[in-house]
């Protein structure tokens, strides 16, 4: 017995009669939300220009190459969201600040917006603040979440938003959608893929 027969006779001893628009939207499931492009992408937690920088930022950190690059994943949707709907309220203000602060950093050493800088601005200012960020940390290792650099929070969440998107899953790296054992030590074959993180 197929979907569509099981519910219609589900529905029959029941006694509920389904309409046929029901029964479709039952039929169809779920869909995921559809992608917007950048240009009328209107971000839920940063400004339009924070969020139009946020993406350039990603796709900085993860260019497209033989791979897909975060403005090809909505990386910067995801983080947007993540900032939107799981930050506690004191991170949202950090998180908004950090992101105010980084886009003033770039316009004072180059003299414009990180949207209007060249690539080799973008990446060498990115580095700066990777390594001033790392400097941080390394100096003290238990830093609190408010005291932690916002580059290396923003970066995080970059990364957590690109390797775990789906298509990264399936298509970057090998994907085994039911775990078997776990093997800790695997042999690894320079220049094969990763394991997606399920494993």
């Amino acid at each position: 017995m197929d979907r569509r027969e099981a519910i219609k006779r589900t529905a029959l001893l029941t006694g509920f009669a389904i309409s046929s628009s029901t029964l479709a939207s039952l039929l169809q499931g779920c869909q995921p939300e559809a992608k917007s492009p950048l240009d009328s992408w209107v971000p839920r937690f940063f400004t339009k220009e924070q969020g139009l920088t946020l993406a350039e930022i990603g796709e900085v950190i993860l260019p497209k190459t033989d791979t897909p690059g975060a403005k090809d994943l909505f990386v910067h949707e995801f983080v947007d969201l993540m900032a939107a709907d799981c930050e506690k309220p004191e991170d949202k203000k950090l998180f908004r600040d950090g992101m105010a602060r980084l886009m003033a950093g770039c316009e004072q050493a180059n003299g414009k917006s990180f949207l209007n800088c060249s690539p080799e601005q973008q990446l060498a200012f990115l580095n700066e603040q990777d390594q001033a960020a790392r400097a941080i940390v390394d100096e003290n290792p238990d830093l609190d979440d408010e005291d932690y650099p916002f580059f290396l929070k923003l970066k995080q969440l970059i990364l957590l938003g690109y390797f775990t998107s789906e298509t990264v899953g399936k298509e970057v790296l090998v994907y085994d959608p039911v775990p078997g054992v776990n093997e800790p030590c695997r042999p690894y074959e320079a220049g094969t893929p990763d394991w997606a993180p399920n494993r």
